[in-house]
């Protein structure tokens, strides 16, 4: 037991770093966006609009926000589909792969904030995010979170009934974003 709490520790640490560095990329070289801390876009969308700017100004936010939705979504199906399923850690092998596939694009075709590629690139993150978030709720540790509001924000979607979720908590948990 304790072996396998250390191997779930050491994997969430890593989550949490290439968290970081994806975040970092897509802040600073894709738009100003975030692809996994959903917390950040919605201030960031929140302030835009709250000082006074146009209201399409707020709208590169929402690419990010509504891949990672899908993320989740898929994240919660993943969840409650087959014992199999959930053992084998579908979701996490499948967020491997688009960031890879993320990384193979980058090389080949040099997204930026200016291109469509850049969109896609941000797209595919947040949507792997989504799924990570979603499968971190039933796979982590208590007391290691790898972000706060955006596991608030995840529990909604995940939860949701589109997800094949009962949707419990979902008043507070809205209220609470």
């Amino acid at each position: 037991m304790l072996g396998t709490l250390r191997n779930y520790t050491t994997g969430l640490y890593l989550i949490t770093a290439i968290c970081g560095l994806l975040d970092a990329v897509c802040f600073l070289a894709l738009g100003g966006v975030f692809a996994e801390i959903m917390t950040g876009n919605l201030l960031l969308m929140a302030f835009t609009f709250g000082a006074g700017d146009p209201v399409e100004d707020t709208t590169k936010f929402m690419l990010p926000l509504a891949a990672f939705t899908l993320g989740a979504l898929g994240g919660g199906r993943l969840l409650r589909g087959s014992a199999q399923v959930r053992e084998r850690r579908l979701g996490f092998a499948f967020e491997w792969l688009l960031i890879v596939a993320t990384v193979v694009i980058s090389a080949v075709a040099s997204p930026d904030d200016r291109n469509g590629v850049g969109l896609l690139v941000v797209a595919l993150l947040a949507f792997a995010m989504g799924i990570q978030n979603a499968m971190v709720r039933v796979h982590g540790i208590p007391d290691l979170a790898t972000n706060v509001m955006t596991l608030t924000l995840t529990a909604v979607i995940a939860d949701s009934r589109p997800a094949g979720g009962d949707s419990r908590n979902w008043r507070r948990r809205a209220l609470s974003i």
